[in-house]
């Protein structure tokens, strides 16, 4: 079972980019898993539900094969037609404790948050774990808003849920957050859409994982 507090690679599916780079979301998967991601979330803004419907059956059932957790942003009815471990939620879409009466206590929710008081907030609500950024400077979401180390280690240090760092994080720079003790991280373009998923993937998965990184 895919433990969501251990050092973890979060890798944002977002089909856009991934056809963009001239691949597909399912051989994403399997490269990245066996680069050591370990948590998948199907990314896929402006389709209707029976289009995000049909990707996220397809990458929940591979999920399972690989023994990887499969994460629905956004849509919490697809995420449950579907299958998915999960749902990840932004602080515009439906709120943290309505999606969790209507999934229930053992479904993860995953929750965006842009502040220390709205991390708080989704704790508090029912949310299974925090994302917290944009770290660094990212394309790959217009609206995503700049975030700080400070802030995300202070969101770690108030909240007793996982905290996961995002935006614009690849193998170059990874190593800064890790030197800060940050270990879990969510990572789009930076695998997605790198020369070599597997290997990007395993650069990470080896800086988060190395001790000395952490000296």
């Amino acid at each position: 079972m895919v433990r969501l507090d251990a050092p973890n690679i979060y890798v944002i599916l977002d089909i856009p980019v991934i056809r963009g780079a001239g691949r597909e979301p399912e051989s994403v998967m399997e490269q990245a898993a066996g680069g050591g991601a370990k948590i998948f979330q199907l990314r896929y803004k402006g389709v209707d539900d029976g289009v995000l419907y049909e990707y996220a059956v397809k990458l929940a059932e591979l999920a399972r094969k690989l023994g990887v957790m499969f994460i629905v942003n956004d849509r919490i009815g697809v995420a449950l037609a579907a299958g998915a471990d999960g749902v990840h939620l932004g602080e515009d879409d439906l709120p943290i404790s309505a999606a969790r009466k209507i999934a229930g206590e053992n479904f993860v929710i995953g929750a965006s948050a842009r502040s220390l008081e709205a991390a708080i907030r989704a704790e508090r609500e029912g949310a299974s774990y925090i994302g917290y950024g944009a770290i660094f400077p990212t394309g790959t979401k217009s609206d995503a808003v700049p975030g700080s180390i400070d802030t995300l280690l202070e969101i770690a240090r108030k909240v007793r849920v996982p905290v996961y760092a995002i935006g614009g994080i690849n193998a170059d720079n990874v190593g800064k957050l890790v030197s800060y003790g940050i270990r879990r991280v969510c990572v789009g373009a930076g695998i997605i859409a790198a020369g070599d998923v597997y290997e990007a993937t395993r650069t990470i998965w080896e800086t988060i994982n190395n001790e000395e990184n952490l000296k």
